[in-house]
């Protein structure tokens, strides 16, 4: 095996190093700490730095032959792994980098890198430091551990033990040091040019090589240990190193190919090489740095002084007794020990050549003639055979058999006494001639049926796996001439157990082999259902789980690609946004799952009334979808509008029921003046959709100019609102009185919000609450108003008002905590809760009932009063009376302003008048104007009433000034 140091080749020239564009390698998102992967020190450090560092925009290099990247705060980074160090100052100054130095020993031993913004950045400044001072730590123990390593080679020597010894010690201490698993030392004899092997470790190549083995070294064909020898400068070369010399033909190397080779020569005081150390890898993963590199070369040079010595004294040694052998006579002696030492040299060759079978490719019959070759090199093998034993059925077979007698191989047998099951039996090695096989015939241990006992001489040796049997290694002789001994059987005995360690390794690379070949089988198979389960999932991300459409991601997606081809071809672009009428009405009193079942006949639907291959429809949620229509002019995007609002005209069967649901419709075109960005399309569509919900649904509005101005508007009038709200003189409440209708005596007074511009005009909450209406604006707005009204009450000359009713939005009644915040607040100011009635419309109710319900029996639990607003103008105000605690309802002025002219607005407020009164709830008609209206409400038994004909709303500085101050006082007694 003495080929393995002959695998190397010199390093890569000058001329063919990588050019300086090369410099820079960029890295992986997070590249992996230098090292042994053991936690250490330093990546505690990067850990903490990664988790609590201002900023995660770094990275760390160590240096080297050039910077390398040793990790970086954020793993999506992209960092160079490589730097050389010629261009690293410039590659700073191009990205803006600012550098902090991490430890110094001879050099800086390595920067830490961030953009020139954070250089002041005090976390950055301390990991630096902690950095160097960890790396100085760790340089400063690597240098102690290098020296008393150095020391115990030096003892070693003066210890007076031998070449292998000494060397055997060195490498235990090496490796302490470096990675020096695969280690040999070789010797040199330049006048012979013989080069021996007398310490040699490897793991790949396992049968090592003897220590009388040698080679002639070869200056034809240097191997990379002649190479060493013969220049005497130290060789450090990968594997791509190694590759280019073999193809270039400089070198020869043999063996198992190594990512890394480093041999050092070892010179005497005469500076002669007198032989090398050499180490290498296998795995790329363990290849040797600039450091370790450096470090052997310091340890070869220590070891050659040493050695030098110790050989010296062996020289000696062997001068002596050489001079004392030739004058002794026992020169038969002298014969006797060349011969045997010629004998364990010829089955030392044997016992690798049967390792080197072990490793190579081929069938079985292949690697038992090879056996056969060998065993024929050592002894008389012209007859010779291998039989296997398989326990389970104890049938012997023979895979290989040659024998000048018996020309048919022999078949497999089961139940046999023979020569081999004999072996098999004894589990021991058998030296049998005719004599014994006869005594053995009329024994009984073998019958004449299963033997030719023609034989002059067998010999059969067991071959083991473990402690089992496997089989027999048998050579037998037919004349007399040949006869073997014990000698023999000795030797093919210790040859045996070279060749059950040979089979044991084919059998197991055959295993690993088929078993290799059914991991890739499962794993081809495995890929493929990744790939397709990764297509489902992708579809899935991509696409609504219930209608099967494109989802909002989906869209946008599309969008981005559709804007692009827009904004380079000038191709014109429409978006619809299309939202269901009435859908959660539906959805609540019908159950979610004909709710489903109605957005999927929705979306088929939708979809019927679209362009085939040109348009996209996606769901974004809820009832909520989207029309992508990419080339399509408005007047067209128009005409897809009008399809799909005649489409829903007809019901939606769904079951046994038949369900109308209508749609709005919001569409704009692309237009570069006011869109910059793709999303802005969505924002429009969405703007003109919300037209048509405020404008009665069951349409389509095209976002223009106009629409856009309103928008524009309506944006800085809810700025404005949002401004008056931090002052108190802008928003104020205004009072309306609520009356007795037979006596006019004043009952309850209703705060109305008036926005006090700073230019003087007085604006209704017509005009402003809509633009805020489910906004959490108006959710501020509520709680203003309660604040003001509350801070009014809580005066002392206010101590005796009566109850003021106070409107509330529908936001705020469906918010969780808004019952715990009104009563805070008037628990803040001193104000008692029964004297605020909220008036609340019908539209909290739709939106969350359940919500409405437990904050209306929160309140009421502490004695404050709700009314419902504008009751008779929604779909379902009679349910809300029977399900939620109301202590009055006002009647809608819609009906109150036809009262004298429409009998069927008197029929419905008789009705309610007649409702309440069985309900025990206090009724208030609002809007009463004249005298006529009063009369009518008085006959109808109507209790209280409010509007113009009793007074305007007014401040409270008037409010106070009227004729009303004096009944506030009457009202309290």
């Amino acid at each position: 095996m003495n080929g393995f140091p002959q695998k190397h080749i010199p390093p890569m020239p000058e001329d063919c190093r990588p050019a300086a564009s090369d410099a820079i390698v960029h890295a992986p998102a997070e590249p992996a700490l230098a090292g042994n992967g053991a936690t250490n020190p330093i990546d505690a450090l990067l850990r903490t730095a990664r988790a609590q560092g201002y900023t995660t925009e770094w990275a760390w290099y160590q240096t080297g032959e050039q910077l390398h990247l040793a990790a970086q705060g954020d793993p999506g980074q992209d960092w160079p792994t490589g730097i050389t160090p010629e261009i690293f100052e410039a590659f700073c100054t191009t990205h803006n980098l600012h550098a902090w130095p991490t430890g110094t020993g001879e050099s800086v031993l390595g920067w830490l890198l961030a953009p020139a913004a954070h250089a002041s950045d005090p976390t950055l400044t301390a990991l630096s430091r902690e950095l160097g001072e960890t790396l100085q730590t760790e340089a400063l123990a690597r240098a102690q551990h290098t020296q008393r390593v150095l020391y115990e080679i030096a003892y070693l020597a003066s210890t007076g033990s031998d070449c292998a010894t000494f060397v055997g010690g060195v490498h235990r201490q090496l490796a302490t040091l470096i990675d020096a698993e695969n280690f040999y030392l070789a010797l040199y004899d330049e006048p012979n040019r013989k080069i021996t092997y007398p310490y040699f470790v490897d793991m790949a190549d396992t049968a090592g090589l003897d220590a009388s083995a040698f080679d002639i070294l070869d200056r034809d064909r240097l191997t990379l240990t002649g190479h060493v020898l013969t220049t005497g400068q130290p060789l450090l070369i990968d594997a791509a190193g190694i590759r280019a010399a073999e193809q270039e033909g400089r070198l020869y190397g043999l063996g198992t190919p190594s990512e890394f080779w480093m041999g050092a020569p070892l010179k005497n005081a005469s500076d002669e090489v007198f032989g090398m150390l050499a180490m290498q890898v296998y795995d790329v993963a363990r290849v040797y740095t600039v450091e370790e590199r450096a470090l052997f070369l310091v340890v070869a040079r220590h070891v050659a002084m040493a050695l030098d010595r110790i050989l010296h004294r062996a020289d000696l040694e062997e001068t002596v007794s050489r001079r004392t052998s030739e004058l002794s006579e026992l020169n038969q002696a002298l014969r006797q020990e060349i011969a045997e030492r010629k004998r364990a040299e010829h089955l030392q060759g044997a016992l690798f050549q049967i390792a080197e079978l072990s490793s190579r490719h081929g069938d079985m019959v292949e690697f038992f003639r090879s056996l056969h070759s060998i065993v024929g090199e050592l002894l008389y093998a012209r007859n010779f055979y291998i039989a296997l034993y398989e326990h389970t059925t104890q049938t012997v077979s023979f895979p290989y058999y040659v024998d000048e007698k018996v020309t048919v191989d022999p078949s497999p047998r089961a139940g046999r006494r023979g020569l081999t099951e004999y072996v098999i039996r004894q589990r021991r090695p058998c030296l049998i001639d005719l004599a014994e096989a006869t005594r053995l015939v009329n024994t009984g241990e073998i019958d004449v049926a299963s033997e030719d006992l023609r034989l002059r001489s067998w010999l059969g040796i067991p071959l083991f796996d473990g402690d089992v049997v496997r089989g027999v290694l048998a050579v037998q002789s037919y004349s007399s001439r040949v006869r073997y001994t014990r000698r023999d059987q000795e030797l093919l005995t210790f040859v045996s157990r070279h060749i059950d360690t040979a089979l044991s390794r084919r059998s197991a690379a055959e295993a690993l082999h088929a078993a290799n070949l059914e991991l890739e089988a499962r794993v081809q198979k495995r890929t493929h259902e990744l790939d397709n389960a990764n297509a489902r999932l992708q579809h899935e991300n991509s696409h609504d789980a219930l209608t099967g459409l494109p989802n909002r991601s989906h869209l946008l997606k599309r969008l981005q690609a559709a804007w692009h081809d827009y904004r380079e071809t000038g191709q014109q672009l429409a978006v619809m946004f299309i939202d269901l009428d009435r859908f959660k009405v539906v959805n609540d009193s019908l159950g979610h799952h004909f709710g489903d079942m109605l957005l999927v006949q929705a979306a088929a639907r939708l979809r019927s009334c679209l362009r085939e291959n040109d348009d996209l429809l996606a769901r974004l949620g809820g009832d909520e979808f989207a029309v992508l229509s990419p080339g399509l002019p408005p007047e067209a995007a128009v005409g897809i509008a009008e399809r799909i609002l005649a489409a829903f005209d007809l019901p939606f069967h769904i079951g046994e029921h038949g369900v109308f649901s209508s749609c709005s419709i919001g569409i704009v075109s692309a237009d570069q003046q006011f869109h910059s960005e793709p999303e802005d399309l969505l924002r429009d569509a969405d703007t003109a959709m919300y037209r048509v919900k405020n404008g009665g649904r069951d349409s389509f509005v095209v976002f223009n100019h106009e629409l856009r101005r309103e928008v524009s508007d309506q944006v800085e009038r809810e700025g404005a609102l949002r401004n008056a709200l931090k002052r108190n003189d802008e928003l104020v409440p205004y009072f309306q009185p609520i009356v007795d209708v037979t006596n006019g005596q004043l009952i309850a007074l209703e705060a109305l919000i008036r926005w006090h511009q700073p230019y003087g005009r007085i604006i209704a909450p017509g005009e402003f609450l809509p633009a805020v209406e489910g906004l959490r604006l108006i959710g501020r707005l509520d709680i203003y108003m309660l604040t003001r009204i509350a801070i009014i009450l809580a005066e002392r000359e206010h101590a005796d008002w009566p109850p003021v009713h106070v409107n509330c939005s529908s936001y705020s009644m469906t918010r969780p905590e808004f019952a715990d915040d009104v009563l805070a607040l008037l628990a803040t100011h001193g104000v008692a809760p029964s004297r605020i009635c909220l008036e609340l419309t019908e539209g909290a109710l739709v939106a969350e009932p359940d919500l409405a319900r437990l904050t209306m029996q929160r309140l009421a639990d502490e004695g404050m009063s709700v009314v419902l607003d504008d009751f008779g103008a929604g779909f379902s105000s009679l349910s809300y009376v029977h399900q939620y605690r109301f202590s009055g309802l006002k009647i809608d002025k819609s009906f109150i302003f036809e009262l004298t002219t429409s009998p069927r607005s008197r029929a419905i407020v008789r009705a309610i008048v007649r409702m309440a009164e069985s309900l025990d709830l206090t009724v208030v008609a609002e809007g009463v104007e004249d005298v006529a209206t009063l009369a009518v409400l008085r006959d109808m038994g109507a209790a209280q009433a409010q509007g113009y004909y009793f007074a305007k709303p007014m401040p409270l500085d008037a409010l106070l000034l009227t004729t009303l101050a004096p009944r506030l006082q009457v009202l309290a007694q």
